[in-house]
């Protein structure tokens, strides 16, 4: 297990991620999960198993495999998924299992030379600071006692018990909607799953009605990377403008995450999605309650919280604030503006798998393409256009960044007004005609952030500009 150990390993907005070949090595992996380990016999769930999934990165098969040999050691029992896993199917597998934890191997959106790992509570849920922070202060002291992890002799790893993730998970999902109707409807679906790991998932679910692009195993991800935004998704963009599909659905390199494409090739915002799938649930279902969603998420949200009269709660960025929240009476789903979207119906956590069926199953109830929904949706709590800006600086501007944030305090940002600002998550101002502007640094990569919505693209890019002279 040779390689590079850091001294400093520290969890981000969604896990731990690393560069693969530096600090991600099977040394560093093997450390995290000791850490887990020495703490697990004060968790209240102490006694039952962990989940353990990966998905297609390199090293990631190996890191699971590191992953169950320092359980076993430790006298945990793990329940490792059997071939390539999704995200949400380690997520749902902790909570069907009673398990004391999930750990998923992957770096989730992060480009081809990143992988990571990510934990998951009991419930389900991404997990919370008040989760990883005591994990981290524990690496800390193995480090400082030169405490190394515990490797289960080679008899032990022959006992493992495995789950199949095209089981229980997938039809859980199928009796999650209508799937009768959706095959009535004749929606013709083209997926992009990004060479990720819900490739092999979505014949499971469609059969025929699916076709796919960037599905073959390849652990660079062609050379993408495998975040459900533009440009990653531009083949699968002009695609759909060749015609024959009703819809274009997208998934991340763990299948967390929804992105989506209409009928003609127009891209479909995340904000969109997370509205339209609110609208289904609403209207169609008929389920009620409140409704989690991050500072950077559409305005959207609020105004169909409204018309529904569903309480609102918004947090900072990340399902590791949005799960907990999730986790509380009477929470109907949560979402944020990177495409993850989560009912409590399924588990406290998002699935871009999930959100991809209900998307369907909206098209064939209202028996409209996914374009003639978007114009519909912009038409009735519209119009919203978004765009985000991320700022490579090095680490010596990213400093100077926040700081000149922290002193940012303006009274008008395009010629409006600021009604409100919000410092739940770097800041968030609040125009008088309801547009916003978001600046803040990122939790995972070296990047400074800056997000804007507004009723025009004009607007939007203005607001993004003057986010820009803020910051540097």
């Amino acid at each position: 297990m040779g390689g590079k150990i850091s001294m400093s390993i520290q969890f981000g907005t969604d896990g731990w991620r690393a560069l693969l070949d530096q600090d991600f090595t099977l040394e560093n992996v093997a450390k995290i999960v000791q850490a887990f380990c020495d703490l697990y016999p004060k968790m209240k769930e102490a006694g039952r198993p962990v989940i353990v999934g990966y998905d297609r990165r390199r090293l990631a098969p190996e890191a699971a495999e590191t992953v169950v040999s320092v359980l076993l050691a430790n006298g945990i029992t793990p329940i490792i998924s059997q071939g390539v896993c999704t995200t949400p199917c380690v997520s749902w597998m902790a909570v069907q299992k009673k398990a004391a934890a999930g750990i998923m191997i992957t770096a989730s959106h992060n480009p081809p030379h990143w992988n990571g790992l990510k934990f998951k509570e009991s419930y389900g849920g991404a997990a919370s600071p008040g989760f990883t922070g005591p994990i981290e202060q524990q690496i800390q002291a193995n480090d400082a006692s030169n405490k190394k992890p515990k490797q289960a002799e080679a008899s032990l790893l022959k006992k493992v018990e495995f789950f199949d993730p095209h089981g229980a998970y997938i039809e859980h999902l199928k009796n999650f909607v209508d799937l009768e109707k959706i095959k009535k409807s004749k929606i013709r679906v083209m997926a992009d799953p990004l060479y990720g790991a819900g490739a092999p998932f979505w014949k499971d679910l469609l059969g025929d009605q699916v076709d796919l692009i960037h599905d073959k195993h390849d652990m660079n991800f062609g050379g993408l990377h495998p975040e459900p935004i533009q440009p990653y998704v531009n083949e699968l963009m002009e695609t759909m403008k060749r015609g024959g599909y009703s819809a274009g659905l997208i998934t991340d390199g763990d299948a967390d995450r929804i992105g989506a494409v209409d009928e003609h090739g127009n891209y479909v915002t995340a904000h969109e999605i997370f509205a339209l799938l609110l609208q289904h649930v609403a209207e169609h279902k008929k389920w009620s309650g409140t409704i989690v969603k991050s500072i950077s998420t559409t305005r959207m949200i609020n105004r169909l919280c409204k018309k529904y009269q569903f309480p609102l709660s918004v947090t900072p960025i990340g399902f590791k604030y949005i799960s907990p929240a999730m986790n509380t009476p009477g929470v109907l789903m949560g979402g944020e503006e990177s495409g993850g979207i989560g009912l409590t119906r399924h588990v406290c956590e998002r699935d871009g798998l999930l959100c991809s069926l209900l998307l369907l199953e909206m098209m064939a109830v209202r028996q409209k393409k996914l374009g003639e929904l978007v114009q519909t949706l912009q038409k009735e709590v519209g119009p919203c256009f978004y765009k985000r800006n991320d700022l490579k600086l090095p680490p010596e501007a990213i400093q100077k960044a926040r700081e000149n944030l922290k002193k940012a305090e303006p009274k008008i940002l395009c010629g409006k007004k600021v009604k409100e600002m919000t410092a739940i998550d770097g800041k968030h101002f609040l125009l008088e005609d309801d547009s916003w502007l978001l600046m803040r640094p990122s939790g995972t990569e070296p990047l400074f952030r800056t997000y804007a919505e507004a009723p025009n693209m004009p607007q939007v890019e203005a607001l993004l500009a003057e986010a820009k002279n803020i910051v540097i």
